[in-house]
């Protein structure tokens, strides 16, 4: 990914601030491309995270390599012959850089300012400065749009609806009636915000008839919704995703759950309705939370696990039933031995009560 402008190295120190703790070699030397620790394009920067990145990064084009602090005496005592940047927090700092100076996806970059001529906005819906509605976009009644808000192409949002400043939409998304999305969210293509929940009534012949849903969903600021997910409104209180918390694709938040802030959900993590999950939740792929039980804040839970009883103190967790991480990855390495101790166990008791073994 070439750099929109031929940069020094000393620019990305200044623009990184403390974040960059620490320097080796020639500050003005120049860098045009932000590749990889392999990479082979010419005036390279690159940034490696371990020292086991440390021979791949030198035999590549890289003229300047970020690297943890941690590692500047081991890189002095090599001789290498690149320029380093040293920081505490490689990843962070690597981010900042690449947002800053490498053109972005291209979605927000478009031939037209306000509303694409194909928008259907109604006129009782107010849009902010800076606001920038794709083709063939839905607005319904008595909507905010906030300041500098990205609607993408084929979007749906619908009446009352509150989008608030900064906050990316992308294509394909559909938000329902109500909803109140944060500063600097961003919801991806084919997510559905505000669905009516999975809630039924029913008779004695085994009828079911839907439970009307009232509540809303409320993101707050700087929440990502991942691509396929699907937040569903409350049934009479809000579904609620706190603040800084981070959802991947293809999840489910079902009704009246409330997610607290800086969360990570990642593919396919699920939750039953009327769950809430505290501050600082890390969850691996496929974890299954059932209904109304509480998680404590500070909760790590390994992948493909079940969350089925209210977990009250913090810590790591994995599998089904629920056990600490450690005990629960013992339980898993015991697994593969099973088969053996069943043809022991024969043995033994072929042994102890002959006559039933024959």
């Amino acid at each position: 990914m070439k750099f929109q402008k031929s940069l020094k190295i000393k620019d990305l120190i200044e623009f990184s601030g403390p974040l960059i703790e620490d320097h080796i070699g020639n500050l003005d030397t120049e860098i045009t491309w932000f590749g990889s620790n392999s990479s082979k394009e010419p005036n390279a920067f690159a940034f490696i995270s371990t020292p086991r990145s440390f021979e791949t990064v030198e035999e590549s084009s890289a003229v300047c390599v970020l690297a943890p602090l941690k590692m500047k005496e081991q890189i002095e005592k090599s001789g290498s012959n690149k320029n380093w940047l040293f920081s505490r927090n490689v990843g962070l700092a690597a981010r900042n850089i690449k947002k800053e100076f490498v053109l972005q996806t291209p979605y927000r970059r478009t031939d037209y300012t306000g509303a694409h001529p194909t928008a259907i906005i109604d006129e009782s819906s107010e849009l902010s400065p800076g606001v920038t509605i794709g083709p063939h976009v839905v607005i319904g009644k008595n909507c905010k749009i906030g300041e500098g808000t990205y609607i993408g192409a084929n979007s749906v949002i619908e009446e009352n609806v509150v989008i608030k400043s900064n906050t990316t939409i992308h294509p394909l998304v559909y938000i329902g009636h109500s909803c109140q999305i944060g500063h600097d969210c961003e919801i991806k293509s084919q997510a559905v915000i505000g669905s009516e929940g999975y809630g039924y009534e029913h008779d004695q012949f085994g009828n079911h008839y839907r439970m009307p849903h009232s509540g809303r969903v409320v993101l707050m600021d700087d929440v990502h919704i991942g691509a396929g997910s699907a937040i569903d409104r409350g049934t009479l209180r809000d579904t609620v995703i706190g603040q800084g918390t981070k959802i991947d694709n293809q999840c489910h938040m079902a009704h009246n759950t409330v997610v607290g802030k800086n969360g990570l959900l990642t593919a396919q993590a699920v939750s039953a309705g009327s769950s809430t999950i505290g501050d600082n939740f890390i969850c691996g792929g496929k974890t299954a939370i059932t209904g109304h039980i509480n998680i404590c804040d500070n909760v790590n839970v390994a992948g493909f696990s079940a969350i089925t009883n209210n977990v009250k103190e913090p810590g790591k967790y994995g599998g089904y039933p629920l056990l600490p991480l450690q005990q629960h990855l013992k339980r898993e390495a015991s697994k593969a031995y099973v088969p053996e101790l069943r043809k022991q166990m024969k043995r033994v008791l072929k042994k102890l009560f002959p006559e039933d073994y024959q």
